[in-house]
C-alpha cells in the first residue's frame, strides 16, 4: 500500500477498486488530487434551494452560503481526504469556514460552507470547481483495535447539518440597518408632503383674503363692470379655507395601529 499523499495513478486504481468518486471525470483528476464541484443543493442565508444545470448561485457582500459537491465520496478505512476552496474563488472573496478532513469509511456528498468576505457579490454556477480533494493513507487498521467509521454517517443530507440556521450576524444586520434607514427615509418624505400640503392650503387661503378685500376695496362705492363680483369675493375665501383645513388636517401626525 502507498505511503503518503496519493498521485494520480493511485487515486484512479482506489476509483476502480472502491467506487472512491462518484461521478469520476478525467478532466477534474489533478497530479495529486480531485477537483470537487458545485452540486444542485444549497444554502444562503437560511434559505434552502435547488440548483439547476443551467442555475447560478449569487452569494452577497459578507453572506454565507453552504453547497452540496455533485460527487459522492467512499472512502475505504485506510484513506482519509483533505479538501479546501480553489485558491480562484479564495481570490474573489470567498473564505471556507469548514472542516478540511474527511474521515477514513466516510460515504456520501460533502458540504461546502463559505463565507463572502469581498465588497461584492460572487457568482458560482452549477458544475463550478469550488474544491481541491487530496487522499493520504493512514496506519494500518487494526479490527481489534482501531475504532471504526460508521457507516452510513449519521448526517448525510444538507437538512441534517442545521445549514439553514447559519447566517452571517453582519449581512442580517446590516440588511435590518438598510430596511431601516428606508423607512425613516419613506416617512420623512411623508412628513415633507403634508407640510407641503398645509402651506399650500395656507397660501390659498391668505391669498384669497387679499384678493377679496382688494375687490372690495376698489369696488367700495362705485359701479363694477362685474356686478356679481363683491357677491363672489366671500364665497371663494371661504373655498380657500376649506382646502386650508383640509391640508392641516391631512398633515396632522396619525397613530400607527397597533
Amino acid at each position: 500500500m502507498p505511503v503518503g499523499v496519493l498521485l494520480s495513478d493511485e487515486i484512479r486504481h482506489y476509483v476502480d477498486a472502491f467506487d472512491m468518486i462518484r461521478p469520476f471525470e478525467k478532466d477534474r483528476l489533478k497530479p495529486a488530487g480531485y477537483e470537487l464541484t458545485v452540486g444542485d443543493e444549497y444554502v444562503l442565508e437560511g434559505e434552502r434551494k435547488e440548483l439547476k444545470k443551467d442555475g447560478e448561485i449569487w452569494i452577497p457582500s459578507f453572506s454565507v452560503v453552504v453547497i452540496k459537491t455533485s460527487e459522492t465520496i467512499n472512502l475505504p478505512r485506510f484513506l482519509i481526504a483533505r479538501w479546501n476552496i480553489r485558491v480562484r474563488w479564495a481570490y474573489e472573496g470567498l473564505l471556507w469556514v469548514g472542516g478540511p478532513q474527511v474521515d477514513p469509511g466516510w460515504v456520501g456528498h460533502l458540504f461546502c460552507p463559505l463565507y463572502n468576505l469581498s465588497a461584492k457579490t460572487v457568482v458560482l454556477r452549477y458544475g463550478d470547481p469550488i474544491a481541491l480533494m487530496d487522499f493520504v493513507t493512514t496506519t494500518p487498521f487494526n479490527a481489534s483495535e482501531s475504532q471504526p467509521y460508521k457507516r452510513p454517517p449519521k448526517r448525510v443530507l444538507l437538512e441534517e447539518y442545521n445549514a439553514v440556521e447559519l447566517k452571517s450576524a453582519l449581512y442580517s444586520q446590516a440588511k435590518e440597518r438598510i430596511t431601516q434607514i428606508e423607512e425613516d427615509t419613506k416617512n420623512r418624505i411623508n412628513s415633507i408632503e403634508k407640510r407641503y400640503e398645509f402651506f399650500f392650503g395656507s397660501g390659498l387661503v391668505i391669498l384669497a383674503i387679499l384678493f377679496a378685500a382688494l375687490a372690495v376695496f376698489v369696488t367700495f362705492g362705485r359701479e363694477t363692470i362685474i356686478p356679481v363680483w363683491p357677491d363672489l369675493s366671500f364665497p371663494i375665501s371661504v373655498a380657500a379655507f376649506g382646502l386650508a383645513l383640509r391640508a392641516w388636517i391631512n398633515s396632522r401626525p396619525r397613530k400607527k395601529p397597533e
